[in-house]
């Protein structure tokens, strides 16, 4: 069984971010609430990273973007 080191250690083959905003035309993006969530990691339970909870006007902002970016 394969034993993987935890996300954000000094040991870890990827690197983890402490926080994630909405990925939005383009670019990263805060919640319009400014709230975020825990994500537990598997490997420990500890919460890395924080998400971004997104809401109807993160959905409507993204929405707005795709459409202005879609070729008329």
């Amino acid at each position: 069984m394969a034993v993987y080191p935890a996300p954000g250690s000094s040991d870890s083959t990827i690197d983890v971010k402490p926080r994630y905003d909405n990925w939005i035309d383009g670019q990263w993006a805060p919640p319009a609430t400014g709230e975020y969530f825990d994500n537990p990691t598997p490997v420990t339970g500890e919460v890395h990273p924080q998400v971004a909870r997104g809401t109807a006007a993160d959905i409507d902002a993204a929405l707005d973007a795709a459409w202005a970016a879609a070729p008329a």
